[in-house]
């Protein structure tokens, strides 16, 4: 069975009517007339090189396709390669699943959740079986199987947590202009409770009402201290710091177990990891350490999960590890799990 799939170039560019084209571009275009003339087939990604390095797209409709590009964007590109990238990220971006859709429960609920509360968070499965998480998020195993796998799932740039400083329009953070909510091109979550027994991670246990309040993850992490001003409004602190050590005894990892995970992604717009960081951030924070472990709630002062720079949390890996796995489908080899990252003062670590 063949894993080609056909990309229409043009299909973002609905408004271009066939009377421009042939009045535009009659001398580039010859005998074309629709913008949907264009498609290429590939396997595998939309890349410059799926459609002009590999020859799928002939060289004689490059002038065509270029012309029919700035006609309809009002740009002046020259360059074809240029033209198809901006055209497969638009392709990208109109084939992407709504990452509000994953919960179906709106925007509070999701905001809420990711900085560290909501139900998903704070409930524990009763004696009577009321409030498990396999039946609550079920949904997230089914957004799993039809669609993480299948096509990009938006980046949540609408959650306040990875893009906090949109609304007021102020768009700074310590003086450093943040231009798109995540200028470090990193996201991680930080959990410090386990809610779900029977999946060999973390110490909840049944029963429940017994063994499963206030319940350790597996410990991986030692917080060094939270610096409320990078998250104001996700954990509704407007500044301070919370210093997660004895001083006076010397001692670290008093803070109890925290787990923490993380991802980064690459600037090219088109690589693997930058399409695919919406189903990164879900396969991380919804569908492997929430319904498979268990692990929720926030460091006190923190979002549970958010862009690096909107991190409260500054902390130290006790292990530092790459992990990638790549699922393939017919689409594109999408990543499923990612590298561990974590924040020090003024440094990746990795």
């Amino acid at each position: 069975m063949s894993n080609a799939k056909v990309f229409h170039l043009l299909a973002a560019l609905f408004l271009l009517t066939p009377s421009a084209v042939s009045g535009v571009c009659e001398t580039e275009c010859v005998d074309r007339t629709t913008a949907d003339d264009f498609t290429i087939t590939y396997t595998g990604r939309c890349t410059p090189g799926t459609a002009v390095t590999d020859l799928k797209l002939a060289v004689a409709d490059h002038a065509c396709l270029v012309c029919l590009y700035n006609v309809a964007r009002g740009t002046i590109e020259t360059d074809i390669s240029a033209v198809v990238t901006e055209l497969c990220i638009a392709g990208y971006a109109a084939n992407e699943y709504p990452y509000g859709d994953i919960t179906g429960r709106g925007p509070q609920f999701d905001s809420e959740h990711y900085a560290g509360g909501g139900e998903w968070n704070y409930e524990v499965e009763t004696a009577a079986g009321e409030d498990r998480l396999k039946v609550d998020a079920a949904r997230v195993d089914d957004i799993f199987y039809y669609q993480a796998q299948r096509q990009p799932i938006e980046f949540p740039t609408n959650i306040e947590s990875f893009n906090p400083y949109v609304e007021d329009g102020s768009n700074v953070i310590n003086n450093i202009v943040d231009t798109d909510g995540c200028d470090l091109n990193a996201a991680y979550c930080c959990f410090v409770q386990d809610r779900q027994a029977g999946d060999n991670n973390g110490n909840c246990a049944a029963p429940y009402e017994h063994h499963c309040w206030d319940r350790d993850p597996a410990d991986n992490t030692n917080i060094c201290y939270v610096d409320h001003r990078r998250s104001a409004k996700s954990s509704r602190v407007d500044s301070g710091f919370s210093i997660f050590g004895d001083l006076a005894n010397n001692k670290e990892n008093i803070e109890g177990a925290v787990h923490c995970h993380g991802f980064a992604w690459g600037d090219d717009p088109l690589s693997t990891d930058n399409v695919y960081k919406g189903n990164l951030l879900f396969y991380l924070s919804m569908y492997d350490h929430l319904t498979q472990r268990g692990y929720v709630r926030n460091v006190p002062g923190s979002p549970m999960c958010a862009c690096a720079e909107n991190v409260s949390a500054l902390c130290v890996p006790r292990r530092a590890s790459k992990q990638r796995e790549l699922v393939a489908d017919g689409n594109a080899n999408i990543p499923r799990a990612a590298c561990v990252t974590h924040l020090l003062p003024g440094r990746w670590r990795w």
